[in-house]
């Protein structure tokens, strides 16, 4: 049967209405309902019935996202997406994180900062842009920065996309609403002197490595090898920077590469890991400042063509002798 215009445009009108009193609403009438953790367990957030945990895709080559490191949460309404991605940032603070990271801040940023929470030994700080992107693919439209019982500082970003934009002023109360709602998580990072044991995976053998104060470890695993990676907290407004990753493959590939540099531009600094001489591959950069030292250690006793590749970076030269005291300490054992 044909429609006349007239009846054609009264079947649209409802579903019309409908979608124009949501989008107009969608801050007031979106209910938070479905409650999420964050950070694997640090603290959850309520979120709308709809949204959903849904971790980065990772190349097939790459292992998956690491669940102590980074979050990501998305919520779509029609073709607009609101994502939440949460990432730790491996910083420390008192509960006067707030006065401490407005001290800096100038009188004429284009943002806004506010305090959410401070209780229960956990602050957050809600900062919301006064200047938009539009053009992004990802618009930040609001951050939260959250202090935990553990003096752990992680970041937690929320983005729309374009089709979004014409509702950002209802999306920055969305996500503040979602703010509001956090929830104290069991998660704790022991970030005392410690020691940890790792089982090498499909193995008898582990790895023994000796955390100094402020050191934690990651594990990072795929079908073929194992990423151990140390993070060092600091404080939060602390500029320094480290960086030790223990990869235990078939497949090493230098870091120095990466960064555009030859073997040719590294110096030779003799060491010794596992009872093993080792030349490490020393780069420099006074200027960046920059400091890598790599370099792949033969694990041919356990499995014949098994390599551990050690690389160390760091943005002050002490630091990298500090990751080095961390290196020689690794033993592997039975």
């Amino acid at each position: 049967m044909k429609l006349s215009f007239k009846a054609f445009l009264f079947t649209l009108l409802p579903v019309f209405v409908f979608q124009v009193a949501r989008s107009q609403g969608l801050a007031d009438t979106t209910q938070l309902v479905k409650t999420i953790p964050v950070l694997n367990g640090k603290v959850s957030f309520k979120f709308p019935a709809q949204a959903v945990l849904s971790p980065r895709v990772a190349d097939i080559m790459a292992a998956d996202p690491n669940a102590n490191r980074e979050t990501r949460i998305i919520f779509d309404v029609d073709t607009m997406k609101l994502v939440f991605f949460a990432q730790e940032i491996f910083s420390l603070s008192g509960d006067n994180l707030f006065e401490t990271i407005t001290k800096s801040d100038p009188a004429d940023a284009a943002f806004t900062r506010k305090l959410l929470l401070r209780q229960d030994s956990v602050v957050s700080i809600i900062t919301t842009p006064s200047e938009f992107d539009s053009l992004a693919s990802a618009i930040l439209v609001n951050s939260l920065l959250v202090k935990t019982p553990d003096n752990t500082v992680f970041k937690l970003d929320a983005f729309i996309n374009g089709s979004a934009y014409g509702l950002r002023d209802q999306y920055i109360r969305l996500t503040e609403n979602i703010f509001n709602t956090l929830l104290k998580g069991d998660r704790r990072v022991d970030l005392s002197p410690h020691e940890e044991v790792y089982k090498l995976p499909g193995r008898s053998e582990s790895l023994q490595i000796k955390l100094p104060k402020n050191y934690a470890v990651t594990v990072d695993e795929k079908y073929d090898f194992v990423v151990y990676k140390l993070n060092r907290y600091t404080d939060v407004m602390d500029t320094t920077y480290t960086s030790l990753t223990l990869y235990v493959g078939s497949f090493p590939t230098y870091f120095h590469k990466e960064y555009g540099l030859a073997e040719t531009d590294a110096k030779k600094v003799k060491g010794k890991m596992f009872q093993m001489d080792v030349d490490w591959l020393y780069f420099e950069d006074i200027s960046a400042p920059f400091f890598l030292k790599e370099q792949f250690v033969p694990l041919d006793e356990l499995e014949k063509g098994l390599v551990m590749h050690v690389a160390m970076i760091a943005n002050q030269r002490k630091l990298v002798d500090e990751l080095t005291g961390i290196v020689n300490s690794i033993r592997v054992v039975k």
